[in-house]
């Protein structure tokens, strides 16, 4: 991008990454060409402009062995190349633009595009048993909240005062993946006036994948919340949105 190219905004968000985890340990390129470079040349592009900048990344900057939520001042030290590239990019916007706001969120689901609880619906409607992981544990994330706490961001007059630098911003609830598929059946229960079935747990060995995920990627927001952002909405609220959503663009 020329700094011309964004010369009409005041601001940029930037939500583009390559977040195929798995996909990721065999496309290694293709992840810092996205995750790295792009984000680095948008930062510069924006600072050449005048234009602020939010850039979105993500809690798999951690390996997942800290007993707590993570800090922003925790050590990083992702366990594969998605994490790893999510990192650099962090690096990469701090680097060409020195005021620029990153925001690490979790485990993202919302009514446009693929997500969790999507898939478990989409299981659920089929009559397919369901294995979920319980032993890997982070916050889910809206992404209304999310986008909520940028808009926050970019509008002092909405009483928040975020310096530069990097923060924390996920769902408030910390629970299993396993918890999050009994939960999005239980709003389809509740939709669909019907019992949820039952969801085996499973262990993160008998769901081997390409690349390795953190065990805990819970996140403190204590810091976002001490500037005046929080993402606080109950999640039973927003899958209850989320399945009513689903049902109405999908009645059958």
């Amino acid at each position: 991008l020329a700094s011309g190219d964004l010369g009409e905004f005041d601001a940029v968000v930037n939500c583009a990454a390559y977040t195929q985890v798995d996909r990721a340990e065999s496309e290694p390129q293709a992840a810092y060409e996205a995750n790295v470079l792009g984000p680095g040349y948008l930062a510069l592009a924006s600072l050449q402009a005048g234009a602020s900048l939010i850039h979105v990344s993500t809690d798999f900057v951690f390996d997942g062995t800290k007993g707590s939520p993570y800090t922003e001042e925790d050590p990083t030290s992702p366990l594969g190349v998605y994490g790893r590239t999510k990192l650099e990019g962090e690096a990469a916007v701090l680097a060409n633009h020195a005021q620029a706001i990153v925001l690490r969120t979790s485990w993202l689901f919302g009514e446009h595009g693929k997500c969790f609880p999507r898939t478990i619906l989409n299981a659920l409607r089929a009559g397919k048993p369901l294995r979920v992981v319980a032993d890997q544990v982070g916050c889910p994330t809206c992404t209304a909240d999310l986008a909520a706490a940028i808009v926050q961001a970019l509008d002092p007059a909405r009483g928040a005062r975020l310096f530069p630098g990097v923060y924390h911003a996920a769902g408030s609830e910390a629970m299993s993946w396993h918890e999050f598929a009994v939960r999005t059946a239980s709003a389809y229960g509740r939709a669909a006036g019907e019992a949820p079935p039952e969801i085996a747990k499973i262990t993160t060995d008998d769901w081997p994948t390409p690349a390795r995920r953190p065990a805990n990627s819970t996140l403190d927001c204590s810091k976002l919340a001490e500037a005046g952002i929080r993402l606080a909405t109950p999640l039973d609220e927003r899958l209850d949105e989320f399945v009513h959503a689903y049902l109405a663009s999908d009645p059958a």
